[in-house]
């Protein structure tokens, strides 16, 4: 099926090219003025209208005249025609120029001058407006099962439902691939927005017949309405797209009303310029976990924590900012700010504690970094410039990220591996590669999903599954850490699995570099860390884990 863009380019070029019907009329006005030109000249068929008119003749007279008249009439068809095509052409053009393609709904062009203008009317008819911002759930992975033409047909479907939704008087706007807007000019309450934002959630969540199946996806719907005083199209569509954020985080099939307090929260639109702030403005701590011994519970080493110290927030989480830091690459700066806050974190405690092993200090390297050419000179940089001890430190990646290029990753963790750093594996078992990891990167360290300790002792199948991650990781010599622990019965449950670490709020919540100070001015030297006596019957290795711990086998 020929794209409709490609049709409507089609037309505009039959209509201007050198076999375009403009072109064809000329070829027949010329034509056929010449044929009838020479006629007159042969024949002497305009002679009687000379003579009427002034008693000339002449078979050459004849000729000229005829083309005298011939030659405006033709022109002045020619120039109808024209501008006829020309016409049109200027039509399709502004359609394309303000117009999706796909769903032939208007773009966001219209969110510029058209929507101001429709505010401005509102405002002179003391009106206000909604703004529904829609995200669509599930479209893309609708693009990877059945490739983008049902896809395509997919949102060629939902804007026909919008249409039928949308009010006499409302405008649906395909913002992006699975974005779209409602620009409402009556929707003046909010229990009326919540209905149309109910509407359209059921709209989206009926099932579609698409390539013999049933494709059901969901939608989040953020909405705003205009105040009172004088609002700008930006302003307006930046307050839907913050409630749509907010919905997004209830959940599929959810709608969010705008109020003020979420202008403060992350957005597209906001995210880069308030995180560039935040990083020229030093509002990014690093804060520690402990990570305990399940054997000694004394504190054996901590993970390292972004928290964004927002003026207007407070402490922020990185799960809050951490995507955006991704998705605007910024990730890359913090990250190596990081590193370079760790290297200098560990040498200062070493040397406010030189009366007990230094402590380990586990960091989260993203897949961004891991791409950058000079992530393992930067590193070495950073332990020469802190002297930092390298075995202390522990890198930290997480499988998921490790995807996209296995081959690069591994390339720059072995040399990163040569300076004498650790490395872990985050989230184990929540990816697809995760046995293949294991077997190519030379971990020291695997950490247990908290989605799966959580369900210990309660889940026969969680339970299963870290029994079994942890005899594995035992039999390859790794190191294995319990994340979320947050009940003594969790504790116990992953002691008796014989696992050697773990942290999580059971132990402690994170805490500022000054608490972790007072934590090891506290507890002093370390006993040492000998591993659960072995029952006849087992024959699984002892695992040493000095770089977490030092030990001494039984």
């Amino acid at each position: 099926m020929v794209d409709r863009e490609q049709e409507q380019a089609r037309q505009l070029a039959d209509a201007f090219g050198p076999h375009g019907r403009a072109g064809r009329d000329l070829a027949w006005i010329v034509s056929v003025g010449v044929l009838l030109a020479c006629a007159a000249v042969l024949t002497d068929a305009a002679d009687p209208v000379l003579e009427w008119a002034g008693g000339l003749s002449g078979r050459g007279l004849s000729g000229i005249t005829a083309i005298l008249i011939l030659t405006p009439l033709g022109a002045t068809l020619y120039a109808a025609r024209r501008y006829r095509d020309a016409a049109r052409a200027a039509a399709q053009l502004d359609h394309l120029a303000t117009h999706d393609p796909l769903t032939d709904l208007p773009n966001r062009r219209f969110l510029g001058q058209p929507f101001d203008e429709m505010l401005a009317l509102a405002r002179r008819q003391h009106r206000r407006v909604g703004v529904l911002f829609v995200d669509l759930e599930g479209v893309k992975k609708i693009n990877e099962m059945y490739g983008h033409e049902v896809g395509d047909e997919l949102l060629t479907s939902i804007a026909d439902r919008f249409r039928r939704i949308a009010g006499p008087e409302d405008v649906v706007v395909r913002y992006a691939g699975d974005e779209f807007v409602f620009l409402c000019p009556d929707l003046t309450n909010a229990s009326s927005a919540e209905r149309l934002a109910t509407k359209i959630i059921q709209a989206v969540e009926a099932p579609f017949a698409l390539d013999g199946d049933q494709i059901r996806i969901a939608a989040c719907v953020g909405v705003a309405i205009t105040e009172d005083r004088p609002s700008r199209a930006d302003e307006v569509l930046s307050d839907a797209d913050a409630a749509m954020h907010q919905a997004r985080r209830q959940g599929p099939g959810s709608y969010a009303l705008f109020d003020r307090s979420m202008r403060e929260q992350l957005t597209p639109a906001t995210a880069e310029r308030r995180l560039r702030t935040a990083i020229d403005n030093g509002e990014f701590r690093l804060y520690y976990q402990p990570i305990v011994s399940l054997w000694t519970k004394r504190l054996v080493g901590v993970e390292a924590l972004l928290r964004w110290h927002d003026p207007v927030r407070g402490v922020t989480g990185a799960e809050e900012f951490m995507p955006a830091l991704e998705e605007t690459g910024l990730i890359v700066p913090v990250g190596n700010w990081i590193l370079e806050e760790v290297c200098r974190q560990s040498r200062a405690w070493q040397d406010a504690h030189p009366d007990r092993p230094a402590l380990n200090i586990k960091v989260n390297i993203s897949a961004r970094q891991l791409a950058q050419a000079t992530f393992v000179a930067h590193l070495r940089e950073s332990l020469e410039a802190s002297r930092a001890d390298p075995d202390r430190i522990c890198l930290e990646v997480n499988e998921n990220g490790l995807l996209h290029d296995v081959d690069a990753a591994w390339a720059t963790l072995r040399d990163a591996k040569v300076l004498g750093v650790s490395l872990a594996l985050d989230d184990f078992g929540t990816g697809y590669s995760s046995l293949s990891f294991l077997r190519r990167f030379s971990l020291d360290l695997l950490s247990i999903d908290r989605s799966f300790v959580h369900g210990i002792g309660k889940s026969r199948e969680d339970t299963t599954i870290v029994e079994h991650v942890i005899g594995m990781a035992k039999a390859l010599g790794i190191v294995t850490v319990a994340k979320g622990v947050e009940t003594e019965e969790q504790m116990l449950h992953l002691r008796s699995l014989n696992c050697d670490l773990a942290q999580g709020w059971y132990f402690s919540e994170p805490q500022p570099p000054a608490m972790i100070s007072q934590l090891l001015a506290d507890t002093g030297s370390r006993q040492e860390w000998r591993p659960p006596p072995r029952t006849e019957d087992s024959d699984a290795a002892v695992v040493r884990v000095d770089r977490f711990e030092p030990i001494q086998a039984s």
